[in-house]
């Protein structure tokens, strides 16, 4: 391994040697994220510039999608439950299995997925394990169409699966009913099947508890695995075991094992279930334990064969771990193999695993040019696990190395939320073995990551830290990088020099921003481009976020909070400091005027709008800025307005960017964000509109809004033309529905926003 002084950190004080990582020059790729070119560069930290309409790729749905698992013998006694199971996704859905670890809740839901199969367009199954929704949406996406190098924005990903009807299978799914909410929502044609430990559905589905098998069952699987029929004495043991494993057929399996290894010739009695671990590992030869050993480090995730080769010095890992699989130690996966969760949890108390030769092992392997950004995803969280425990052991330079080495790989995948979590690993353990270079570098791609998806104000913070710590370094080049990333972000207005003003100063702390990233993400629509940004479940006092993002879904809409789906840190009056103490100003708030509902009358039809939206008496948060009057689809931005002595707005600005008034005294904001490129938000916070065109007309599609629906969703698109007048005052805006589009149950749409509306300049 060369060392590249450019990169390199400092020695340990514990005197352990430093690790370095030579980063190539060819260490660099390009994807698309949503309206992003993404050049992803190792070296010097990644850029980002913006591609309009007609530069981005043009995804090709699939002629067949079909992605099923590996065929696993058929599971005994589900017959009954299989059918069951089977006539719920043909309803409709959701599905889930749930019960506990061993219960064979994924044995049944790969053998439904291989015999029941998809929907009309096809069937896709995942593995959802510690996975973020965000990749999770961009996995069923590339299930479905045939693209390279692109991730659409949420809105964007939502119409090209809208119309999908395929059946999605997630196994180890611990969603939450809201992460649960968030995927179904974008893929809303699709029938989900899912197999988790608890039931997250709350109501919404058909949940199926998988029992324990039944005493005929359980005795066919002892002869099963014994290979051979039970004599009369061992049909009576099988029953006792049967009622003390309360028919857990991987508590069955094991005694099986053990009365197969030889060391024990007959079932184990009934007393000895809670033993059957401890006494299957007693009978592990050295390469074996040390094979359990090293899945152990890894939990619950799946390490591929190759690994396992290298790692334990095995020169047939697969036949081994097959072995420890019919032994009930080792599951198979469809990225490799784990321990399951009761053996992991005993082996980690009797073996140490050299985690700094493991580290150093994946660093060559990310590093390798025949090294996959799709492999290097699979085993994403693997390498999460192996930085921490490098850090843990007092190696922060390992985990640095690795990150390094991972993260423009995981970049290149698309996975932007495994992307987030290893550079939060690594910029945790850059701090520890005090190498500022990492540092800077994982702040920098943090910064990149979150202008990507949608965070602009956390973009924004990170960004300008890592300017801050490039400048210190002396890096003008890799300080000219961050500051062009900058130059996609939206300009920021001055501060209101109104009372608003006077509010305590608010701070975006980058440090518990990336400490906190590791947490379960669920997607949420920010005021961004269309973008996802993604954050952990209930993270109400990190305001949107930290790391949390713990922002409502649009059906709080209305609640008085801080969570909206802004950025972290955006207060009313406020300012978002970065610890390089480097400051980003909030956004002060447009007046909003309140009217009445427009939609008296509308009635046999789903009510829906567009841009112009229905005006309520509810409250609005925009950029986390409390806004106590009433607005859902007259949404705000924000912007500064200039008065006269009057009080009155008075127009200043020419073109389509401004502050416009609609029929029914709402405001809109159009801020021109690039030369050609306008954005306003939509409504219930569902990312921004994008037009497109010059200073007197842009043209583009908002989200069509079911506005009877509790949870504002999104049902289709409507197209979208600003005309400016010639007196630069008044502008028309005409809103259209394409034909052909309907209702989540095929009912026809009634969209009440559609037609002629002169706007009128407000500022």
């Amino acid at each position: 391994m060369s060392r590249d002084n450019d990169d390199a950190a400092p020695e340990q004080e514990a005197g352990a040697a430093s690790y370095h990582v030579d980063i190539g020059h060819d260490a660099r790729g390009t994807v698309v994220a949503g309206h992003h070119n993404l050049v992803i560069d190792a070296r010097h930290g990644s850029t980002v510039t913006v591609r309009a309409e007609h530069e981005r790729p043009v995804p090709v749905r699939r002629e067949s999608i079909s992605v099923l698992p590996r065929r696993a013998p058929e599971p005994l006694g589900r017959d009954e439950l299989g059918a069951d199971v089977a006539g719920a996704i043909a309803a409709g859905g959701p599905v889930q299995l749930c019960g506990p670890a061993g219960i064979g809740k994924s044995t049944l839901l790969r053998h439904v997925a291989c015999t029941v199969g998809g929907g009309l367009d096809g069937v896709v199954f995942l593995t959802a394990a510690h996975r973020p929704v965000l990749d999770l949406a961009q996995e069923i996406f590339e299930a479905c169409y045939d693209t390279h190098g692109y991730a659409p924005s949420w809105l964007e990903l939502r119409r090209l699966l809208t119309g999908l009807r395929i059946t999605v299978y997630l196994d180890d799914a611990e969603l939450t009913v809201e992460q649960f909410r968030q995927l179904a929502d974008v893929v809303p044609d699709a029938t989900f099947v899912l197999a988790g430990r608890a039931d997250s559905l709350l109501g919404e589905g058909a949940v199926h508890h998988v029992p324990g098998l039944s005493e005929f069952a359980a005795v066919q699987l002892l002869a099963r695995t014994l290979n051979r029929p039970l004599t009369g004495g061992e049909t009576s043991t099988a029953r006792e075991l049967w009622r003390a494993a309360e028919g857990n057929p991987l508590l069955l399996l094991r005694a099986a094992a053990l009365a197969k290894s030889g060391h024990h010739p007959e079932l184990p009695a009934p007393g000895l279930v809670e033993e059957l671990v401890p006494r299957l590992i007693e009978q592990l030869d050295a390469t074996a334990a040390h094979v359990v050993a090293l899945l152990a480090l890894f939990e619950d995730c799946g390490l591929a064969a190759e690994h396992v080769g290298a790692l334990a010095e095995v020169e047939d890992p697969v036949a081994l771990c097959e072995r420890l699989g019919e032994l009930g130690l080792v599951q198979s996966t469809d990225h490799g193999y784990r321990c399951t969760p009761d053996v992991a949890s005993a082996m980690r108390h009797h073996t140490d695993v050299p985690v700094e030769r493991i580290c150093r092992y994946f660093v060559d392997w990310a590093r390798d040019p025949n090294t996959t950004s799709a492999r290097i995803a699979d085993h994403a969280r693997v390498l999460e696990l192996v930085a921490a425990h490098a850090t843990e052991a007092g190696r922060p330079d390992l985990a640095v190395a690795l990150g390094r080495a991972v993260s423009p790989k995981l970049a290149e995948s698309l996975r932007f939320g495994a992307w987030g979590r290893i550079l939060a690993r690594g910029w945790t353990a850059a701090r520890r073995a005090g190498d500022r270079t990492a540092e800077a570098f994982f702040t920098h791609e943090e910064g990149i990551r979150c202008l990507v998806v949608g965070r602009r104000v956390a973009a924004a913070a990170l960004l300008a830290e890592a300017i801050v710590l490039w400048n210190h370094l002396g890096e003008e080049g890799r300080s000219l990088a961050a500051s062009e990333a900058q130059q996609v972000l939206p300009p920021s207005p001055p501060p209101p020099s109104g009372p608003e003003s006077q509010a305590d100063p608010g701070s975006y702390d980058v440090g518990r921003h990336m400490a906190e990233l590791d947490h379960d993400w669920v997607v949420r629509p920010e005021p961004g481009d269309g973008a996802v940004a993604h954050g952990a479940v209930g993270d109400s006092a990190l305001g949107d976020g930290g790391v949390g993002d713990g922002v409502p879904r649009p059906d709080h809409v209305g609640a008085e909070s801080t969570e909206w789906p802004g950025e972290p840190g955006e207060v009313t009056g406020a300012t978002v400091q970065s610890s390089g103490a480097s400051t980003v100003g909030a956004h002060p708030a447009a007046a909003v005027t309140s009217t009445e509902s427009v939609t008296a009358g509308v009635t046999g039809a789903v009510k829906a709008g567009g841009l112009v939206g229905l005006m309520t008496n509810a409250t609005v948060l925009f950029s986390a800025l409390l806004i106590g009057l009433a607005v859902i689809g007259a949404v705000v931005v924000a912007v500064v307005v200039s008065q006269d002595d009057s009080g009155e707005a008075e127009p200043s600005a020419t073109g389509i960017a401004g502050i416009w008034e609609d029929p029914y005294g709402g405001r809109t904001v159009i801020v021109e964000s690039t030369p050609g490129v306008y954005t306003t938000p939509s409504m219930c916070g569902y990312g921004e509109v994008e037009l497109y065109g010059d200073d007197t007309q842009a043209t583009g599609e908002a989200p069509l809004i079911d506005i009877d629906a509790d949870d504002c969703q999104i049902i289709g698109v409507v197209s979208v033309t600003i005309t400016v007048d010639a007196d630069g005052r008044t502008a028309q805006l005409v809103q259209t529905m394409p034909d052909g589009q309907t209702g989540l149950e095929g009912e026809e749409l009634d969209c009440y926003t559609c037609g002629t509306f002169t706007l009128t300049r407000v500022q």
